[in-house]
């Protein structure tokens, strides 16, 4: 496929322009969601909702997911002293504090 020289133009003005608004939308969507901080939700207490940001993988370049629960679970787990791993599927545990049952 030959390109002359106004479509090469038109094909990297618009290439530039859709690399440019990538980290607004990447911003636009951290606001929508609460940012990329933990935060908790309007409800009180136990029964609030804990968002963890996403953590840095062992195993992969790419970040893990963000993991949300009730402010009780993440009690109820920290209290055994475990965590939920940077791929927020399975607990590990937390180094420095012992496992109870």
């Amino acid at each position: 496929m030959i390109m002359d020289s106004s479509t090469k133009q038109l094909l990297t003005y618009s290439l530039t322009l859709m690399f440019l608004s990538l980290p607004s939308l990447t911003l636009a969507q951290a606001q929508a969601t609460g940012g990329e901080t933990g935060q908790a939700t309007n409800a009180s207490g136990d029964d609030a909702i804990y968002c963890r940001p996403p953590q840095q993988r062992a195993d992969s370049r790419m970040m893990g997911p963000k993991v949300c629960m009730t402010v009780r679970k993440w009690n109820d787990l920290h209290a055994k002293g475990l965590d939920v791993s940077a791929d927020g599927q399975s607990t590990v545990q937390v180094l420095g504090l012992p496992a109870s049952p």
